[in-house]
């Protein structure tokens, strides 16, 4: 076992604390924490993280640095590499990433994850390596609000040799035993591919327009439309000024229903965007709630609304809820839910890098509002909770088989209660950062759909660079937003393609047996498998692609997501293939029967794929 130590400091705060040894290199560390003002004892912990005299638990864990090559953490998109423990302070809540960090070695092992059951709460920590020592340090900082009467705050420990990705999953599974409400259901709606107005059209949009576009993609194979940002505002600057209000535009949709019922028409479901919670100084609603705000931003003209005034709660709750009903829509996209973040958790020496929200930093803090008696919650994210439980409770209640997407960085243990989609932060034309985002939402994921960030292209792209973004993709729910009645026929082929792909085989794709190959280059090899069907992408013509064995897979689909013109297998089987090579588009431009042995250079155009099939001799 992979010795360490777990040292604690406490602040107004009585603790008892007990080990529990699940299994070999498995311990589950359970700390009881209930408030006592006579005890204050004095928090010991790195320069890099202040703590205020509040009540709180300070963890210190160390270990020897043998073997560790990098870290994973939710939100560390390609910053994997193993930083010192002087790095700046990560912050998890219930609105951003989730708490878990896990070390690997070269080989993608896992050497030492550490999770944590607090999935609401505000929790500050560094981790890296100690110079001095050569160990790794994790310096963590839980608070507890003084309104809480007490906590039962778990801290596990893997240490087992086992992939970093199975250690990451059973986190996941880990904290759905913990966690009181289930995850939300998934629709078999929500793992098909979707159509996304935002990089087709920005806020420049129509009824007629958009129609045009649905057409297409209902034939292409899409089952959904999200109409992003633009549908509330006649504003096509790209701010949220005009935010707040939320009632379409009617120079751009005069009858909004109507146009969801054309949707619905064509076998399509519909999704509108709401930025949840950014008023805007233009909005009608502006007046009433610029009092209740946790920041505000001149450059965007639009605040940030306090989810501790229950007014604030019961507008939003209310405004979804109608508009549900009022223009029958399948579901929402609710976004920015991790601006919802307490100023103090922002100040420029916390060394938050990774919040999402566009709200400047220096400007959380000049403008937010004192407090005031109107609000019944002290801890933001607890109000952001009461907030989101709300919402799926009221919603749930309209249509059951309901859809919400939230974006990476909510995408937490408790953000899986109150969403079924969770989609790759925005990242237009970056095919690597969909494929890495992708792969890290689906570790912690569960059966949570997980979507790629909407894909664009160039309108003069070569049809092989859009099938390497697709691929990239492709373990994913596939969202698009091109402009499709303006692709040339080449680059509509390669579209159909893919797409027809993703859905003839999701079940292997988005929940199959997901294994993901070397952290450290960005995943440059993924391969999932369901039953007798192996798919495997490769990302980088200098890997070899050793393909999965056990005796049960009778067909492999190898995907060249490369611009190179061939691929290096490694397959141990004597028993003879079916090959069938096709180009980006689908077209099949060899086929014969082989009989694999080691590793072999096989020719694969650029995003396109080789089917190897097993061939079984006929019974006697």
């Amino acid at each position: 076992m992979n010795k360490f130590t777990i040292t604690h400091q406490v602040n107004k705060l009585n603790l008892y604390c007990t080990t529990h040894t699940t299994c070999t290199d498995l311990t589950e560390h359970h700390y009881e924490l209930a408030h006592d003002e006579s005890v204050c004892s004095q928090i010991t912990t790195v320069p890099q993280m202040p703590v205020a005299d509040i009540p709180c638990i300070c963890l210190h864990i160390t270990a020897p640095a043998i073997g560790f090559a990098g870290i994973w953490k939710p939100d560390s998109g390609f910053c994997k590499n193993l930083t010192g423990d002087w790095s700046l302070p990560q912050h998890v809540n219930l609105s951003h990433s989730a708490p878990v960090i896990s070390f690997f070695d070269y080989s993608g092992q896992n050497c030492f994850t550490v999770a944590f059951s607090e999935a609401n709460r505000d929790m500050s920590y560094v981790a890296g390596i100690h110079e001095e020592t050569g160990e790794i340090h994790i310096d963590l900082v839980l608070t507890v609000p003084q309104t809480m009467d007490g906590c039962h705050f778990t801290c596990r420990v893997d240490c087992r040799s086992l992939p970093f990705h199975t250690s990451i999953k059973e986190v996941s599974q880990w904290w759905d035993t913990l966690l009181p409400d289930k995850p939300m259901p998934v629709p078999e709606c929500a793992r098909l591919p979707m159509y996304s107005t935002w990089y087709s059209y920005h806020q420049d949009m129509t009824d007629e327009s958009l129609y045009n576009e649905y057409r297409q993609a209902a034939k292409m194979g899409m089952r959904t439309v999200i109409i992003d940002d633009g549908w509330q505002t006649t504003d096509n600057g790209r701010g949220y000024g005009f935010c707040g209000d939320w009632e379409p535009a009617a120079l751009k949709f005069p009858d909004f229903r109507s146009h969801v019922e054309k949707i619905h028409a064509l076998g399509m479901k519909c999704l509108i965007w709401y930025s949840v919670p950014f008023v805007g100084e233009y909005s009608g609603i502006w007046t009433r709630f610029k009092n209740m705000l946790l920041s505000f931003d001149a450059t965007l003209h639009a605040g940030v609304l306090d989810p501790r005034y229950p007014e604030v709660r019961e507008y939003l709750i209310s405004t979804y809820e109608n508009a549900v009903l009022q223009w029958n829509l399948d579901g929402l996209k609710l976004d920015f839910i991790d601006s919802f973040r307490s100023p103090e958790e922002l100040r420029p020496e916390t060394g938050c890098t990774s919040c999402s929200s566009p709200v400047s930093d220096t400007s959380l803090f000049s403008d937010t509002p004192l407090p005031c008696a109107k609000k019944d919650f002290q801890e933001v994210q607890d109000a952001v909770y009461c907030l989101m439980i709300g919402i799926y409770n009221r919603l749930k209640n309209i249509r059951e088989d309901l859809l919400i997407e939230f974006r990476q960085t909510y995408i937490g243990p408790q953000m899986r209660r109150f969403g079924n989609i969770f989609r790759v932060g925005d990242c237009p034309l970056s095919g690597i950062t969909n494929r890495v985002g992708i792969t890290d939402l689906k570790l912690t994921s569960g059966d949570t759909a997980v979507h790629s960030d909407m894909l664009m292209w160039h309108e003069k792209e070569t049809p092989e660079n859009i099938a390497v973004q697709l691929i990239n993709c492709i373990f994913a729910t596939l969202q698009i937003s091109v402009k499709i009645n303006t692709l040339s026929p080449e680059q509509k082929k390669v579209l159909e393609h893919y797409l027809d792909f993703s859905i003839r085989y999701k079940e292997v794709l988005q929940q199959g047996d997901f294994v993901p190959q070397s952290p450290l280059a960005s995943y440059p090899v993924i391969s999932s498998r369901r039953k007798n069907v192996c798919i495997l992408a490769v990302y980088d013509s200098n890997c070899i692609a050793n393909l999965p064995q056990d005796g049960n897979i009778d067909e492999y689909w190898i995907l060249n997501g490369c611009l190179s013109s061939s691929l290096v297998l490694s397959l141990e089987d004597e028993s003879p293939y079916a090959t069938s090579v096709q180009n980006c588009m689908g077209e099949c431009v060899c086929q014969e029967e082989s009989v694999f042995s080691g590793i072999c250079t096989l020719p694969v155009p650029s995003g396109g794929a080789i089917l190897l099939k097993k061939v079984h001799p006929p019974r006697e």
